[in-house]
């Protein structure tokens, strides 16, 4: 029969080669700056902007990300942006950049392609209305030129689709 100070010993033995995995350090990242035993990071993971982005951070916001467009795609929706700029510029001018008004303007510039015009949010949930409007030019299979217009200020950019929400820029996440 062992002692009582013999099993203790033996317990706290076996306890401590348990806990330690048969020779992995448990303790060696007890702050969580590394991953213990797992497998090496994808390529979503690695798209995390900083090493406090919580997990599955590119997973979870692959729908703030545009897809890629091809070559000739992409040169074609450059080109019609800045048409896209001089008419909105135009109705900038004219005062009213209301969804009213910039819609029948940038489905004449972008034809035969389609448009999609939203009013202008703002906030954390995009549901502030602000002034001004947003917009989708589809351009090919895989281009977009996105933007919005205010009476102040036109933006334009060339990208591919969004997973979720086609040519519009999904409203950012909190």
């Amino acid at each position: 029969m062992l002692s009582h100070r013999t099993a203790v010993t033996f317990g706290a033995i076996i306890a401590s080669l348990t806990l330690t995995g048969c020779g992995d350090d448990l303790f060696s990242n007890m702050n969580g700056t590394a991953k213990a035993n797992s497998a090496p990071p994808t390529t979503a993971e690695n798209r995390s902007p900083s090493a406090d982005s919580p997990p599955n951070y590119g997973d979870n916001s692959r729908v703030h990300r545009p897809g890629a467009m091809t070559r000739a795609d992409e040169q074609a929706a450059t080109s019609k942006a800045e048409d896209v700029r001089s008419a909105l510029e135009e109705q900038q001018k004219r005062g009213s950049v209301s969804l009213t008004d910039v819609q029948p303007i940038l489905e004449a510039v972008a034809a035969p392609g389609r448009v999609d015009v939203t009013n202008r949010t703002t906030g954390i949930s995009a549901t502030v209305s602000a002034d001004g409007s947003t917009f989708g030019i589809y351009v090919g299979e895989s281009a977009c030129i996105t933007g919005a217009v205010t009476r102040t200020r036109i933006w334009i950019n060339v990208n591919g689709h969004y997973a979720e929400t086609g040519c519009i820029e999904p409203p950012t996440a909190h």
